[in-house]
């Protein structure tokens, strides 16, 4: 699917297109670095296990068929981390139309989450965006909560760790926004508010 600013990820996304008229505004995934630190992390773990087996095997056992097979166990579960970690990731989006937003988690063979809101239901009131501390600030990761207004209480839905977050934030700001003067009469209001932690004193 072609890009619409930048916002909609590569893929075919017509499926979650179910309501009439319905057009896909976002599509986003959660910041690469949010996978890159685990594998990174696994990985190290893998090898100071193996280094340890190593260490085991050849000074106080001298076994190296036990270090051989102990190093392809720890191999085989390092590597199966590995493929959680970048599936449960690839598969973790978060989708925006202009008559819905929803979050989609799915794990193969294991579990299929979606979370979503309607936006005919729901009144926008206010789009947050956090982001926590020095580095998410350079790599421009945060979380962006948007706040809907139902008749009988608030509910958040919120974008986690996601990459361009400052961008996105204006971004759903104008979408929202003119969606709903778009589909309803009355005007809309709608408050962007910039939260960082590392501004706090």
């Amino acid at each position: 699917m072609k890009e619409v600013n930048g916002m909609i990820t590569s893929g075919n996304w017509n499926v979650f297109l179910t309501l009439k008229n319905e057009e896909l505004l976002l599509v986003k995934r959660k910041h690469p670095f949010m996978v890159i630190m685990p594998v990174l992390l696994t990985a190290c773990l893998t090898v100071f296990f193996i280094s340890t087996a190593f260490v085991l095997f050849h000074v106080f056992f001298n076994s190296s068929s036990l270090f051989f097979i102990t190093s392809l166990v720890l191999v085989s579960l390092g590597i199966s981390l590995i493929t959680k970690i970048i599936v449960d990731w690839y598969f973790h989006m978060y989708i925006l139309t202009n008559r819905k937003i929803l979050e989609l988690r799915y794990t193969p063979l294991t579990s299929y989450i979606v979370n979503d809101v309607m936006l005919d239901r729901v009144n926008c009131t206010e789009i947050d965006l956090l982001s926590n501390g020095f580095l998410n600030e350079l790599i421009d990761m945060g979380d962006i909560s948007i706040t809907f207004d139902r008749p009988t209480h608030q509910e958040e839905f919120v974008l986690k760790d996601i990459q361009g977050s400052h961008e996105l934030a204006t971004y759903l700001t104008q979408q929202l926004l003119d969606g709903r003067q778009t589909d309803i009469l009355q005007p809309q209001t709608i408050w962007f508010r910039t939260h960082s932690a590392s501004a706090n004193y």
